[in-house]
């Protein structure tokens, strides 16, 4: 169906022709390799200085009776589609992208040529172009009609888009007949994924130039993921600088370290705490609860954002509880671990874990003996080792989906012989000795430094281990353990398991399969030969275009904030100042205690389907009646309430948000709920919404701006919008 009665947009896209009869096209096609996927972070890299604004808007339609896209950049072409008079069954469907509407508004900006399926001969739709020399070879083919330029926009060089735009992807659906093939131009990549069993995905068409408030969206973005949450100073630093800078100042960053909390006797807290000058010594040493303050305090003004973001997340892979191991000290010690290999190599990392008496003490590889009048050594941390911490209990593509036999069954990964023979090297482990201390076969718990060995506990017989490979017999304990991390380690599993789980902790919670294996393929090789590097790893899911971009445009994109960055990010845009003692109640309160997860399993797991949908939402398994409330409860105590210090808590000064930037807004409501919508939404505000908090906002005498703020912020942190990160 051919759209009549206006004039063609004003655009620049690059599109190609499809064969005559209908099929993929060919001129200038590329295909969707390693190549497409370069330099798609570009329109953020740098910032500092942005190009002409753009004076042009393409927005998409669908057709649902021809199952057709469409797109145009003109204001009155768009009209009447929208009011459905002279051309019946188009709706927009939400993507929109930015370009320049004439030559003169962008200088060098390539025009997009529009054609039309010739009737009778070419395809029912229409196709664009902009390609010069492809837009001269369409004009010369009987099936297309040369309508008008469309729009100009930035020609992609090779695969990379010019800073300050952003790949425009282009797919292609042949459809039954040559008059059902059409093309779509996404700028947001999941989408056009999630729509490869039924189109192919042929590469970046052309480069969209991105609005400054688009830029400062995808910073906002790029803040939740990659932060405890985003604040007005971070963004302008990001703006500033662009992304790529400012993620390799957080890689650059020092790793803030835990305190170290005095060491107390395990099991004596009756008799050590009243010899002990410190009123509050039980809460003190036999609590993680400075601990907990601790981390919040550093959540909201450590430098090392970004690494206190991945450990936190390893924290809920590689899990240990102080619901069992209690003592501060110990449970510092345990974090700090991985807050220092959060960028660092993941067989390091593993090995660090392992040979932790707080890990040892949990899943009860410490004093776990060779076998013994007819005692086998105790297998549970060979079991949650493979089964949590690396590899998974099924054999894994390298995009992450499960693998299965002729008859279409799962594939295990292990089996009870190769626990056995894991169990089996962990074996002869004990507690460091305390200083000063006689070194037993069995020291008592000690948390002070790694696991050491007692070689005549120690099994010496050859054990079976992953990929076919074995420790041979009579190793060394240390040697033991190192043949059967680098067996795990060389897993092709590793990549997927443990890459999807990252990406979920600090993207989305339901990546697609094309994602998890980009990350997979840069965990197995980080561009230089080495296996496991986690800086690398994290890199690329920060910058992959399925996390950055203009817009998110896919439904089933992004996650329920997790209860602690749901509070620390709330109190990072009001800048507040706070002891950590208020967050971490409200936190627990929303169902994650920070470092007393319930089992080894974590607070929620992270192939928990969303009820009632097909999506997977980890984060979701948190949610019910009680923690739903609680986060209404928690923006109303934050906005409204005072949260007064401590007593007993030494140094205590509450937690106090700074309203002054928000209320100097108060006076024009539309100003601060947009103020919000950035800082808060990464301008996701829904129109409705904007409407009705601004009403609310009203009601609230213009005499009161810091009443009108906080009115203003409670509705947006506590909506949906808000809630769930997109």
């Amino acid at each position: 169906m051919r759209l009549a009665g206006t004039s063609p947009p004003a655009w620049r896209t690059r599109i190609l022709v499809p064969n005559r009869d209908g099929a993929a096209p060919t001129s200038g096609s590329r295909s969707a390799g390693a190549a497409l996927f370069c330099g798609v972070l570009a329109g953020l890299a740098s910032v500092s200085a942005f190009a002409v604004e753009p004076t042009a808007r393409v927005v998409e339609f669908y057709n649902v009776s021809l199952g057709h896209y469409f797109m145009t950049a003109y204001a009155d072409e768009a009209a009447m589609l929208d009011a459905g008079t002279l051309v019946k069954g188009w709706t927009r469907t939400g993507v929109e992208f930015s370009a320049y509407a004439k030559a003169d508004d962008h200088p060098g900006a390539a025009p997009v040529c529009r054609f039309f399926g010739a009737p009778g001969r070419g395809p029912n739709s229409h196709f664009y172009t902009a390609d010069a020399a492809e837009c001269a070879t369409v004009k010369q083919n009987a099936d297309w009609t040369y309508e008008a330029i469309a729009f100009y926009v930035d020609i992609p060089q090779g695969a990379r888009c010019a800073d300050g735009t952003t790949p425009v992807y282009r797919s292609f659906h042949a459809g039954t007949t040559k008059s059902d093939s059409n093309h779509r131009f996404l700028v947001d990549l999941t989408m056009h994924e999630k729509m490869a069993a039924s189109s192919t995905l042929e590469g970046i068409v052309m480069c969209a130039q991105l609005a400054s408030a688009e830029i400062e969206a995808d910073i906002v973005r790029l803040l939740a993921q990659s932060t405890f949450g985003a604040n007005d100073a971070l963004v302008a630093h990001v703006r500033s600088t662009g992304v790529t800078a400012f993620l390799n100042e957080q890689f650059a960053a020092p790793a803030t370290a835990y305190t170290a909390y005095k060491y107390v006797p395990s099991g004596q807290q009756a008799t050590f705490c009243p010899t002990d000058p410190d009123p509050t010594c039980a809460r003190d040493y036999y609590s993680p609860f400075l601990l907990q303050n601790e981390f919040f305090r550093n959540a909201l003004s450590g430098s090392d954002q970004l690494r206190q973001r991945v450990a936190f997340a390893l924290s809920q892979i590689l899990v240990t509880s102080a619901l069992d191991i209690s003592e501060a000290y110990a449970m510092a010690k345990y974090q700090q671990i991985l807050r220092d290999g959060a960028f660092g190599s993941f067989e390091d990392l593993l090995t660090k874990v392992t040979l932790s008496p707080v890990m040892g003490d949990y899943l009860n590889m410490v004093n776990n003996d060779k076998p013994k009048n007819g005692v086998e050594p105790n297998e549970n941390f060979a079991r949650e080792l493979l089964q949590l911490f690396s590899i998974g209990v099924w054999e894994l593509n390298a995009d992450g989906t499960l693998m299965t036999d002729k008859a279409g069954a799962p594939i295990p990964t292990y089996d009870q012989d190769t626990i056995e023979g894991f169990a089996h090297v962990f074996t002869g482990w004990t507690y460091p000795a305390l200083p000063g201390a006689v070194a037993r076969a069995h020291n008592p718990k000690n948390y002070l430094a790694d696991m050491t060995g007692v070689d005549a506990n120690h099994d010496t017989s050859s054990k079976e281990l992953l990929n076919g490979a074995t420790a041979r017999a009579n190793l060394s304990m240390g040697a033991d353990i190192a043949a059967a991390i680098h067996s795990i380690f060389l897993h092709p599993n590793v990549g997927p398991f443990i890459g999807r789980q990252l990406i979920q902790k600090l993207v989305t919670g339901d990546p697609t399969p094309q994602y998890v294996g980009r990350i997979s393929a840069t965990f197995d090789d980080n561009g230089h030969g080495v296996r496991g590097d986690l800086k690398a790893v994290v890199n690329a899911i920060l910058t992959d275009p399925e996390a950055r971009g203009a817009a998110k445009l896919d439904p089933g994109y992004g996650k329920l904030r997790e209860p602690v960055l749901f509070v620390t990010g709330i109190a990072r845009a009001l800048n507040a100042a706070s002891d950590g003692l208020y967050l971490s109640q409200q936190s627990a309160a929303l169902g994650q205690n920070v470092f007393k997860a319930p089992s080894v399993f974590n607070y929620y797991p992270p192939s928990y389907v969303v009820p009632g949908t097909s999506s997977i939402g980890p984060e979701f398994a948190l949610q019910n009646s009680s923690t739903a409330i609680n986060r209404y409860n928690f923006g109303n105590g934050i906005a409204f309430g005072t949260i007064a210090p401590l007593a007993t808590l030494p140094g205590a000064i509450g937690t106090k948000p700074d309203w002054t930037t928000l209320a100097a807004l108060a006076s024009n409501p539309g100003a601060l709920v947009d103020k919000l919508d950035v800082l808060l939404l990464n301008r996701t505000l829904p129109v409705s919404m904007r409407s009705a908090v601004i009403t609310a906002v009203n009601a609230v005498p213009a005499s009161d701006p810091t009443s009108r703020a906080k009115t203003a912020f409670y509705l947006v942190a506590t909506s949906p919008a808000y809630q769930v990160e997109r």
